[in-house]
């Protein structure tokens, strides 16, 4: 039987060598260890079936913030996200007083520019 640490300082060693270079030599890694070479033969094809299976993703920037928000506690504020975890009947009054004030607006100045077109009309032209 082998030490534990043996084999963990060992399997350490060969990802390493296979993170560098795929092709790397294993014998001296294994040689280097008290670990029996039919104890590594498996754990070494394990190794690089993980390598090449397993690929780096990168994470929505979505799912960092929801990690940092969990992690840290602080979250960044800001309209968006003060309106989305709001309820419901909240979020749909915030957004009927939206358009209804886009709307105001709009007719107002809508209204403005019809004076102002009233008014640079001459006062013969108007007849």
């Amino acid at each position: 039987m082998t030490n534990h640490n043996d084999l963990e300082n060992l399997l350490s060693a060969v990802t390493d060598a296979l993170l560098a270079d795929e092709r790397a030599n294993l014998d001296q890694i294994v040689n280097r260890y008290a670990v029996p070479r039919h104890e590594v033969e498996g754990l070494v094809g394990i190794v690089r079936k993980l390598h090449l299976t397993l690929v780096g993703a990168q994470p929505s920037r979505r799912f960092v913030n929801r990690l940092r928000n969990d992690l840290v506690g602080t979250q960044r504020t800001n309209i968006v996200n003060r309106v989305r975890y709001l309820p419901p009947r909240v979020q749909i009054a915030a957004g009927i007083a939206l358009v209804a004030g886009f709307m105001l607006l709009s007719r107002r100045r809508l209204i403005d520019d019809a004076r102002q077109d009233s008014q640079e009309i001459p006062v013969l032209q108007q007849q």
